[in-house]
């Protein structure tokens, strides 16, 4: 004879159901996502396993995938060395520009209507300036900034330096214009320094956000993953080809 222990609602209480509810332990049970392939209405689904254990999915009606480039996430030695290099060349960006603002140099340059890169108005279309003018280095080298205008140096139409909005109504100086774009190229340069000063220290204290890894690209071969490896090189992480998941 067997004896139940399960509960039961005394007769006559009005709640629904012959059993009444008891306590009991869950079972332990643990859902991991379904890797490999798998084919469905919407197509082949394959899968990857990221370093951090996630499971990555692409699916395709049409494709079938064998590879995949993977980035890891941030590596806190490479965010270092691309913020110093940041820095490097912010420095030298600065003191290019204030040596070319103690005595400026211009230059301009004769613009044809054939050239390849035509200007664009304020309504998307093409415009036409007949020259181009440039802020130079000292030694008269190198172009650090450039502009485009009439042959007087006017310029019908003119970007805000601050904004970068466009006025096409506002007749500006091609001159003036460069001075006033290499001071805020310098103001620029030196809140990257800032910033890029700011994600060492992070780095240094553990406090810096390193991301999580990713799948940029699918691919069917080893050797076209490969070549999206190359594409997808990053400074502060790691390029890596690995198979999709069995």
């Amino acid at each position: 004879m067997t004896i139940s222990s399960t509960a039961r609602q005394p007769k006559g209480v009005p709640v629904g159901g012959q059993f009444a509810a008891t306590a009991h332990a869950e079972p332990a049970l643990t859902l991991t996502p379904a890797t490999g392939t798998s084919t469905s209405s919407r197509g082949r689904t394959t899968t990857v396993t990221l370093p951090n254990g996630v499971v990555a999915t692409r699916t395709s009606k049409t494709k079938t995938y064998s590879h995949a480039v993977v980035l890891s996430e941030e590596v806190p030695e490479l965010v270092v060395a691309s913020r110093e290099s940041s820095i490097r060349a912010s420095r030298t960006r600065i003191k290019d520009l204030t040596e070319a603002l103690e005595n400026p140099k211009f230059a301009k340059r004769q613009r044809f209507p054939g050239d390849k890169d035509p200007d664009v108005g304020y309504q998307g279309k093409p415009i036409y300036h007949g020259f181009e003018y440039f802020l130079m280095s000292p030694d008269g080298k190198t172009r650090l900034g450039d502009t485009r205008g009439n042959s007087t140096g006017d310029t019908q139409g003119m970007y805000d330096v601050e904004t970068g909005d466009y006025d096409v109504h506002k007749v500006g100086r091609a001159i003036q214009f460069l001075k006033d774009q290499a001071v805020l190229d310098i103001k620029n340069n030196e809140q990257r320094i800032t910033d890029a000063e700011i994600d060492i220290s992070a780095v240094q204290s553990g406090t810096y956000d390193l991301g999580s890894p990713g799948v940029a690209s699918w691919s069917s071969r080893a050797d076209l993953a490969a070549k999206a490896a190359a594409q997808w090189a990053s400074t502060t992480r790691r390029t890596m080809v690995v198979p999709v998941d069995e």
